[in-house]
């Protein structure tokens, strides 16, 4: 089962093609890692604004609130 689905953390093909669709929609997907605990957190950007989440089921339920297809 792809993790686009299951809402863990997602491979490196997996941001990219999702990144990829968020940049056809006009937004940035970056994926950051703190250092101290290694927890994951995304931000999607777009003119001067962003939206962070902690989890790739929010990072891909926003892309479908704007347009895209998960």
């Amino acid at each position: 089962m792809s993790c686009q689905h299951t809402g863990h953390d997602p491979d490196g093909k997996t941001f990219a093609t999702i990144a990829a669709k968020f940049a056809l929609k006009g937004h940035a997907l970056h994926r950051t890692v703190r250092a101290d605990d290694g927890r994951v957190t995304y931000t999607a950007s777009r003119w001067n604004q962003s939206r962070a989440f902690t989890t790739w089921h929010d990072v891909l339920a926003f892309l479908m609130q704007i347009g895209g297809a998960a």
